[in-house]
């Protein structure tokens, strides 16, 4: 009776504990206009052709949330979580509605890269992915109404500062390799078949 008593008690305590605990973030899509032309919020230099092929940001907002590497990876932009720094593309300071951006010793065939956008209160941290077709451009500020409920009537925010950052391409497995893993295996099963048969 104690021992069910005991049991009883940890449950509701667990539960009333979960019930209470903050909502964990999210990452959620851009709209599509994000991405796309003509309305899309990073670009090539001459303002007219998308250079991002994908957009998250981190619902719900946090204006202490700024975008260091640390939070990136912990967002996990994209999938990731080993973004590292691309070296000498982290914008802070004065902070404006538009902007131009650059990655450091472009190697897309090594890296895929993203920049990484904050702003301030009623926002969160804003990523994109880049298309690996520039590596420059310019950038207007994603902090508007909508994705982000905005206070006072404001219909964008400036942006604060940005993070450019990199981690290494994912490789696909070549054909090849998977046929001769993919014959291994078979080799494998039928050692296995002959001794059991025996």
């Amino acid at each position: 009776m104690r021992k069910n008593s005991f049991i009883a008690a940890a449950v509701f305590a667990t539960a009333t504990l979960g019930l209470s605990s903050v909502a964990h973030a999210a990452l959620v899509s851009c709209p599509a206009d994000f991405v796309t032309n003509p309305t899309a919020k990073v670009e090539d230099s001459t303002g007219t052709n998308t250079a991002v092929s994908a957009c998250q940001y981190i619902s719900p907002p946090d204006n202490n949330n700024v975008a260091n590497i640390s939070n990136i990876n912990t967002a996990g932009f994209f999938g990731f979580s080993d973004w590292t720094a691309n070296d000498g593309n982290v914008q802070v300071g004065p902070g404006g509605s538009t902007g131009t951006w650059s990655i450091s010793n472009a190697n897309f065939a090594n890296y895929d890269y993203i920049i990484v956008f904050k702003d301030g209160a009623d926002t969160n941290l804003t990523a994109f992915l880049f298309n690996e077709a520039y590596s420059s451009g310019v950038w207007s500020t994603p902090f508007t109404e909508p994705p982000f409920n905005l206070s006072g009537g404001s219909t964008s925010h400036n942006v604060s500062h940005y993070t450019i950052a990199q981690r290494p391409t994912t490789s696909v497995p070549e054909p090849v390799s998977l046929a001769l893993l993919g014959i291994g295996l078979t080799g494998i099963g039928a050692i296995r078949r002959r001794r059991t048969a025996k």
